[in-house]
């Protein structure tokens, strides 16, 4: 037992754009930096252009190279500052690839969205950094339906060749604050694909989202034959008053959910309130690989007073198995204020 608090996160984005007079207005450069914990850390570096497909049934497109997020995930690809939960599953942490150097492109259609790129890891700031031996194609494809309430389903998919480099697949649960009861250590292999399977339904001021994610690893820790590592969530929110949750389709992710201000011309408001739940499964163990396996339920409210500011309450319960065997339990009350401007 014991009481901590943190700053979470501390960022700036910076997007500058080319002027209509220059002819370069699909012309972007993007940056992200973090300075949370006092150093400031490149999280996003790179340039897009937009509109370069977008011809026959292809509505919206665009190109991007640089340093940022491998297209996988709902969760992963949804920034935490939208998500109604104070961090992404441990499912979501463990197994999808994170921010990589590359060159990726995306295309929407009516139907549906395509992101496809090629990717090398790298450490340090970026640009200049450390370029690493790991290398993957990755890959999103989504199904996204109009006028029903299903709003996207679809799967990605990661081919990963480590190239000499070895793996980790690791998750804090709930929060950083708490122990990684989700870590493989460091894997020596030969080639590794994770693939994940996503949903998003929303009807009214009701989401319900899940995804199921699985990780095949080859000759893991110099022995012969393949590991398969799993993991997967289910989530249910609802808004208790006037709110609904956003999407982007384009990115395929949520974004800041509509929700009136607290204070208009109108007078002032309560805010609203969100009640959410989540459950999340993750299993890292199988054949060489010992990393543990976790169950969470998290259940909280968030309270609103404009759709990036708001106050948030969960509660986290937590049964863990070590990569000994041992089963042990836990809880934690977590709490997150968060203001975006």
């Amino acid at each position: 037992p014991g009481t901590r608090t943190d700053i979470r996160r501390a960022r700036a984005l910076f997007d500058l754009r080319g002027s209509e007079t220059s002819g370069a207005r699909d012309l972007r450069v993007r940056a992200q930096i973090d300075y949370a914990d006092l150093n400031v850390r490149w999280l996003d570096l790179y340039v897009r252009y937009d509109g370069l497909l977008d011809h026959g049934p292809i509505e919206e497109s665009n190109v991007r190279a640089g340093h940022f997020r491998e297209p996988f995930g709902l969760e992963a690809m949804t920034s935490v500052t939208y998500l109604p939960f104070i961090e992404r599953s441990t499912a979501t942490n463990a197994f999808t690839p994170g921010r990589s150097r590359g060159a990726q492109v995306s295309a929407r259609s009516a139907g549906g969205l395509l992101q496809l790129g090629a990717f090398r890891r790298a450490d340090g700031r970026p640009f200049p950094d450390e370029l690493l031996g790991e290398r993957a194609i990755t890959t999103r494809a989504l199904w996204q339906p109009r006028g029903c309430s299903l709003v996207q389903a679809g799967g990605s998919l990661s081919v990963r060749d480590p190239n000499g480099e070895l793996l980790v697949f690791r998750a804090r649960t709930g929060s950083r604050f708490l122990d990684r009861f989700a870590d493989t250590a460091s894997i020596e292999a030969e080639a590794a694909t994770v693939a994940g399977l996503e949903a998003l339904v929303q009807r009214g001021r009701w989401t319900a989202q899940s995804e199921v994610f699985g990780l095949w690893i080859d000759g893991a820790n110099g022995i012969p034959g393949q590991s398969f590592l799993s993991g997967a969530y289910v989530s249910l929110s609802s808004f208790l008053g006037e709110g609904s949750t956003r999407h982007t389709p384009m990115r395929g992710a949520l974004r800041a959910p509509d929700v009136p201000a607290a204070w208009s011309s109108g007078g002032p408001r309560r805010g609203t309130f969100e009640g959410v739940g989540r459950v999340s499964w993750t299993d890292l163990s199988d054949g060489s690989v010992r990393g543990g396996r976790v169950l969470d339920v998290e259940a909280g409210v968030n309270w609103y007073l404009t759709s990036t500011t708001r106050l948030m309450v969960h509660w986290l319960g937590i049964r863990a198995q070590s990569p000994d065997g041992d089963w042990g339990t836990g809880q934690a009350l977590l709490g997150r204020l968060q203001v975006q401007i």
